[in-house]
């Protein structure tokens, strides 16, 4: 770990997106909460945002994924993976709206983000549909 936390790899980071996705969503949870109470920054937000998502606790990762994500919030990286994570989570919640602003974001900022997600965010795209006519409730 220390040679490629010397190489400026963040071991702990890599293993929690890994466990996310590939192995135990609350073992990286847990990982990442340790990692974000030692250096908290853009990416580690997105990681336990996306992480807290698999373990199925949305709006907590809801939470993590706007500090990831928004300018205003502290992040604000022009990152195609981490807008399609905080899309995927606001489609999970039921937030159409932002769900569909954020997965085309992540398509506009690189349609070649990810073999893997960037068929995953067409999906969901396609299942969310066209906006409503009507526009907004009253």
């Amino acid at each position: 770990a220390r040679g490629a936390e010397a190489a400026g790899a963040d071991e702990q980071l890599v293993l929690g997106l890994l466990d996310a996705d590939h192995g135990d969503p609350a073992a990286a949870v847990e990982r990442l909460r340790v990692e974000w109470g030692r250096q908290p920054g853009t990416a580690v937000a997105d990681a336990l945002g996306w992480a807290l998502h698999r373990a199925g606790a949305d709006e907590e990762a809801l939470e993590f994924a706007t500090i990831a994500t928004d300018g205003d919030k502290g992040g604000g990286v022009r990152s195609a993976l981490y807008v399609f994570h905080r899309g995927v989570i606001e489609k999970e919640l039921g937030r159409y709206g932002p769900a569909r602003r954020h997965l085309g974001e992540a398509l506009t900022i690189n349609p070649y983000f990810s073999p893997l997600r960037v068929p995953e965010a067409k999906r969901a795209l396609a299942e969310l549909g066209e906006p409503p006519v009507e526009g907004p409730p009253d």
